[in-house]
């Protein structure tokens, strides 16, 4: 059963990857097609943010009142819908309509981003071995495949209303046929859940939001700061900060992208050897070498070796601190759903705050700030360990 469960979640974390760098990949062409300004498309695209931010604190109740397999189900449907009305958008050119299919579709992303890693901790707690950083790696690799995709449709001369349209039923049909191998009910409150009195509900409080909790969720904004500020900013820093061409940029950003999926790829069955201690620790300091040196500018060539260990270092950050909260399976739904709110705020609102910082300091200047935030999280990396 764990085995067909862990394939269809690790089908659902490619699935999501690949729809959201689908639509990304006709960016461009949609902010034509709308007549918007960079400014403009950066409130259109706020839309996301926000809805995804909602789906993120829905999940908690979704997923308590109907399992994480519901609540996947009904992000399926979400996501479906924003994909359908971004098709509409953009053949009417209407950006509010766009606005609207962003925060539909961010809400069931959102939504979906809980459900699964929350499936995924539990299938962890069940087998005893280390599978979020490979699933991470799932939703990495779908990514890379969904932009690829895009930009053969826009070699080919797809609209971006028929790809839209394609990837909309594309991403329905697999979601709903993967949720049919995920059990029913994980994390759903119990009837006798339901039940406890005032004082057990107080006493639980105090076990589920703990210390090491809000530690976990502090490390996961940190380092998904982390993360979402090289999505964000490798290319134009390696422009800016190198003078290289913006297809070299690509190819750097290539670079962190191969060390991130390598890094969740093989670190597994290190971890279920070494601990999660060790190996966040070891993460944490390639990322902070491999950033000081990208700060430093001393060469290209090291430049692009320092990307790549600022992404192997990145890439065990988030779905570790994620697997440290589903430790306890009675607890994981609340802990892991504030985690990934936590994690995935910071991937949102942090990438626009270094860009405000760059206006004032420069690209690779600011990048100093990220370093700040690899090291307060190496402040906590003791959190992660197992409880046993």
């Amino acid at each position: 059963m764990e085995k067909k469960w862990y394939y269809a979640i690790l089908i659902i974390f490619t699935t999501c990857g690949f729809s959201f760098s689908s639509w990304i990949s006709r960016t461009p062409e949609l902010r034509d097609a709308l007549h918007a300004t960079t400014g403009t498309m950066g409130i259109i695209l706020l839309g996301l943010s926000m809805g995804s931010i909602l789906g993120l604190v829905l999940a908690n109740f979704f997923v308590r009142a109907r399992g994480g397999r519901f609540a996947i189900m009904t992000s399926a449907f979400f996501m479906f819908s924003g994909f359908i009305t971004l098709s509409i958008g953009a053949l009417m050119a209407g950006q509010i309509v766009v606005f609207a299919a962003l925060f539909i579709f961010g809400m069931g992303a959102g939504m979906c981003n809980v459900a699964m890693n929350l499936e995924g901790t539990e299938i962890e707690y069940r087998i005893q071995k280390t599978i979020m950083p490979v699933l991470h790696a799932a939703f990495s690799i779908g990514t890379l495949v969904g932009a690829g995709i895009g930009a053969l449709f826009i070699k080919l001369g797809i609209s971006v209303s028929w790809h839209l349209t394609i990837m909309a039923c594309l991403l329905f049909m697999i979601l709903m046929t993967s949720t049919r191998f995920v059990p029913a009910g994980i994390g759903k409150d119990s009837v006798a859940d339901k039940n406890v009195s005032a004082e057990e509900r107080a006493l639980d409080r105090r076990l589920w939001l703990n210390k090491r909790t809000v530690a976990l969720a502090l490390m996961a904004l940190c380092l998904a700061f982390v993360e979402g500020s090289a999505n964000d900013w490798i290319p134009l820093a390696m422009v800016d900060g190198y003078n290289v061409s913006h297809s070299f940029s690509t190819i750097i950003y290539g670079v962190f992208l191969t060390g991130m999926i390598s890094g969740r790829l093989v670190s597994g069955r290190l971890i279920d050897t070494y601990g999660r201690v060790l190996l966040l620790r070891i993460a944490v300091a390639l990322a902070a070498v491999g950033l000081l040196l990208v700060i430093l500018k001393i060469s290209i060539v090291l430049c692009v070796i320092a990307i790549f260990l600022w992404g192997l270092g990145a890439s065990l950050g988030f779905p570790m601190t994620i697997s440290a909260a589903g430790d306890e399976s009675q607890f994981a739904v609340r802990r892991v759903s504030l985690v990934t709110l936590a994690g995935y705020s910071a991937s949102l609102a942090g990438p626009p705050l270094l860009g405000f910082l760059a206006n004032h300091f420069g690209l690779l200047n600011a990048f100093i700030f990220v370093l700040i935030a690899i090291c307060v999280a190496g402040l906590f990396t003791s959190n992660v360990a197992k409880i046993k």
